[in-house]
């Protein structure tokens, strides 16, 4: 068992050196390094529930923010209503809150070339993100959490017994307190939106020089809980033990900053600051675009910052 593996286990201090298991993405979530062309066929190549496709730039045909190199086309999925516009809105908001965030659009079904037949309709909605493993046509290496830890996809969830307190603890120590920092504020995200799907594999880590570890850029972001379904539900992970987003206060994230060895009171100026950030990016850029293209996921997320508890808790 390496070094993170208890960090995120445990959330621990461990001393020395940092110990990063995987060398090489695995086939499901990444292309493989096969010598394969730009233009080379459509497949379905990543891992996850909701059908998500690989593709060229040369497959969008009309143009788009950051056009250029591969891009992640994600078609909607029957059970959750809009998907690819909730995923697209979240996205286009922590951006505009300064979170780091590959080029994201939403885009007809009619305007991605080759998508496999009877699976959308021309008129249905997809949403496209720009691969942040790849530039100039270059792979840049990233490993998610359950790669760095060993743990197998499976148990990317609560049963590896990895936590949020662990996470930052490992986080921490491979990229110091930016980094570290950074994880906090998207973890407030990732409250305020409902996005209790937070597993392992939704946390990587990107070495743009192949030497540097960074967090990679936000990726998976959306609200589960704006569906019935998982409007209650748990957390992926625990964060100071607890799992009900509603429950969760400053005083989590304080304590969470002792187990990670970092600084509670600058921990909870990152909440607060994090928050702030939030909603001046949903009242002054993001709210009445979200109330035309999503009303219930606008009045969904309107609600959250008025009345989640970690939002009331920092003023």
């Amino acid at each position: 068992m390496g070094d993170f593996t208890l960090l995120l286990r445990v959330g621990s201090n461990l001393p020395g050196a940092v110990t990063v298991h995987a060398d090489s993405e695995p086939e499901d979530d990444f292309l493989p390094d096969s010598g394969e062309q730009i233009d080379h066929p459509l497949r379905h190549s990543l891992a996850g529930v909701q059908l998500k496709y690989s593709i060229s730039a040369d497959r969008l045909t009309v143009p788009v923010s950051g056009q250029g190199g591969w891009w992640i086309v994600k078609l909607p999925d029957q059970s959750l209503r809009e998907l690819p516009t909730n995923e697209y809105l979240t996205m286009r908001w922590l951006a505009a809150a300064g979170f780091p965030v590959p080029a994201v659009d939403l885009l007809r079904a009619d305007e991605v070339k080759g998508l496999p037949d009877g699976l959308v309709r021309p008129a249905d909605l997809v949403y496209v993100i720009q691969r942040f493993d790849r530039a100039y046509g270059e792979r840049i290496h990233v490993e998610d959490f359950a790669q760095i830890a060993d743990v197998d996809p499976k148990f990317k969830y609560s049963e590896s017994g990895a936590s949020y307190d662990g996470l930052a603890a490992a986080i921490r120590q491979l990229t110091g307190d930016g980094g570290y920092h950074d994880f906090i504020a998207r973890l407030v995200a990732l409250l305020v939106v409902g996005n209790t799907d937070g597993h392992l594999k939704n946390w990587a880590i990107r070495y743009a020089d192949g030497r540097t570890p960074h967090l990679a850029p936000v990726y998976d972001f959306h609200s589960l809980s704006l569906y019935s379904n998982f409007r209650w539900a748990p957390l992926a992970l625990s964060l100071n033990a607890e799992t009900v987003p509603s429950a969760i206060t400053g005083d989590h994230f304080r304590r969470l900053a002792e187990r990670a060895g970092a600084d509670p009171e600058r921990t909870f100026e990152t909440v607060t600051q994090t928050v702030a950030r939030l909603r001046t990016a949903w009242t002054t850029v993001m709210a009445d675009e979200a109330r035309t293209r999503f009303d219930a996921l606008a009045a969904h997320y309107t609600e959250r910052l008025d009345t989640l508890t970690i939002c009331k808790s920092v003023g």
